[in-house]
């Protein structure tokens, strides 16, 4: 695969001092944030929901549980009375568990993209031993979206969005990649104007915002992707990645990089 990320022919990134706006000192070897904080509290709000409108429904939900019950015991009366208990109470037993509360898929896929980012946060947790910068969950400048990861690093800056799925990638007969029955095109242009309102954010000449997007639990075809400008790579080789690509960047220039990161991008949750 063509790797975009970054291109080592272009010219040093140049990034005055005075530049820099003043948000503290931030070193090289850092990590921000709280990683799956803005998926996490999605999570519980759509549970929090969900609850409010079950506890609705609940006094009907009790008389069907009541109701199948007695049925139940009435049908098996006739003809073995001594049973007919027993029916009821397993009828009500089989009906209970039917309509017990349950958080909706779409809420636990919230709660697993939480997950997913934990266990990203991990890895880039690593880069800071080799002079890198990691912000997690931060707010995409006007935009309600928010960007999973920022890694700072000698080899540039990259914008990197966690999915932590089931099932494979798959290529549709036009090209277009699938994760199930979802087509990943606009997932991916969201990643790309994510890292170009960060760069905007940035407002440093010629700096690029690589985006990547990491997958945890699935398959990627032939082990890594390049589409629409941004890179896929399975999550086990984020680290090794972003560690083999060339220097761009001097501790400096890291190092005032993370400065306006801290000064311009904010919290998402």
């Amino acid at each position: 695969m063509h790797h975009p990320l970054p291109d080592p022919t272009r010219p040093p990134l140049l990034l005055a001092v005075s530049d820099t706006p003043a948000a503290g000192p931030v070193g090289p070897g850092e990590a921000f944030g709280h990683p799956g904080a803005s998926a996490h509290a999605y999570y519980r709000r759509r549970r929090a929901a969900e609850w409010t409108l079950y506890q609705r429904t609940l006094p009907l939900r009790l008389a069907g549980v009541a109701l199948t019950s007695l049925v139940a015991a009435l049908a098996v009366d006739q003809a073995a009375p001594a049973l007919a208990g027993w029916a009821g109470l397993v009828a009500a037993g089989v009906v209970g568990w039917r309509v017990r509360f349950r958080v909706s898929q779409d809420a636990r896929n919230w709660q697993r993209g939480a997950r997913g980012e934990r266990r990203t946060a991990r890895q880039l947790d690593r880069l800071t031993r080799h002079g890198w910068v990691v912000f997690h969950d931060l707010g995409v400048p006007d935009s309600r979206a928010n960007a999973d990861h920022l890694a700072i690093g000698p080899a540039g800056v990259f914008l990197v969005d966690s999915k932590n799925w089931r099932g494979q990638l798959a290529f549709a007969p036009d090209g277009t990649l699938w994760h199930g029955s979802y087509p990943l095109t606009a997932t991916l242009a969201t990643i790309g104007f994510e890292a170009q309102a960060i760069a905007g954010a940035l407002a440093v000449p010629d700096l690029a915002v690589e985006p990547l997007l990491v997958v945890h639990g699935s398959t990627i075809p032939w082990g890594e992707q390049y589409l629409d400008g941004v890179a896929i790579l399975p999550a086990g080789r984020l680290v090794a990645t972003l560690l083999a690509l060339p220097p761009l960047l001097t501790d400096q220039q890291i190092a005032q990089l993370a400065e306006r990161a801290m000064a311009r991008l904010h919290p998402a949750a």
